[in-house]
């Protein structure tokens, strides 16, 4: 089976993405998926299965693990207790070299970022020594949660309490032409949101004719283009309805739409509240509305 691609959105005021979810907010991710990100991963408890590239792992009380760019894997959380957490910590290899590879002081993080390319499974005692460290996430804030990451990773550059599951020769890289074309995309949408996009004007970045990108994109990533733009445009709205005081249109309008009828229905659609009520709630229950 061909893996999906799966775009990982950092928000606006954010070096990397931090996830947690518990028994009800459980990940929802494409089944079998790749992207070109790194990925820690803390399980509380529960059972389940690790599906990483060609390897098949089982768990009996949680796991952590950490995976290198592009590798294909499924989903890896279970809902067997109520009190179950999990934490997905995602950055890519720009936060790597523009910010972590400036420090001396972090060539033991490095190390380690460089062997999670072969998947590294931790044993249950560091997992243990550090789940009160992956829990707090859940109260940080985007400043809190950068500093919390770097000292995980930094304890975790120090144990030699794990396996690599895929062996050197083994290392997945799917960095083909397509999923090339597909990251060209994504940047471009990252960087332009606000602006007019068409499926023609992307087709021409990566140079496929529209109905040609319509089906490549769809097949990468198993929705369209017009239904990934709008999704992308929404969570940036939502973030600038929490994070700043801008009226409902200057937000509109900094997100690339100008129909505020449109906007409205795109914005229930994804977020299940209109503008108006989103703001109204935010600060009654920001965490509930930044998820």
């Amino acid at each position: 089976m061909k893996p999906i691609y799966e775009n990982i959105d950092l928000h606006l005021n954010s070096s990397l993405k931090v996830g947690t979810f518990n028994y009800d907010t459980v990940c929802e991710q494409a089944n079998w998926h790749i992207h070109p990100e790194y990925e820690l991963v803390y399980i509380k408890n529960g059972r389940g299965i690790l599906r990483i590239a060609n390897r098949t792992i089982s768990y009996s009380n949680g796991a952590l693990l950490f995976l290198g760019p592009n590798i294909p894997h499924w989903s890896f959380g279970n809902r067997d207790y109520e009190d179950n957490l999990e934490v997905v910590i995602q950055f890519n290899q720009n936060f790597v070299n523009q910010k972590l590879l400036v420090f001396p002081e972090f060539k033991k993080i490095i190390q380690l970022i460089e062997r999670s390319k072969n998947v590294l499974v931790f044993d249950e005692l560091i997992k243990d020594k550090l789940a009160s460290g992956f829990e707090s996430f859940t109260n940080l804030n985007h400043t809190e949660k950068l500093i919390q990451t770097l000292d995980v990773l930094e304890k975790l550059s120090l144990s030699d309490n794990y396996r690599s599951i895929l062996a050197p020769i083994e290392e997945y890289k799917y960095k083909t032409n397509e999923v090339d074309r597909l990251q060209t995309v994504f940047n471009y949408v990252n960087l332009n949101f606000g602006s007019a996009l068409s499926t023609e004007q992307l087709a021409s970045k990566i140079g496929l004719t529209p109905n040609s990108f319509c089906r490549f994109f769809k097949k990468m990533t198993n929705r369209s283009f017009i239904q990934f733009l709008n999704e992308f445009r929404i969570q940036k709205a939502s973030e600038l309805f929490i994070e700043t005081s801008l009226s409902i249109s200057e937000v509109m309008y900094q997100c690339g739409y100008n129909d505020p009828s449109y906007f409205a229905r795109q914005f229930k659609k994804y977020k299940i509240h209109t503008p108006t009520l989103f703001i109204s709630l935010k600060a009654e229950n920001r965490q509930y509305l930044t998820l």
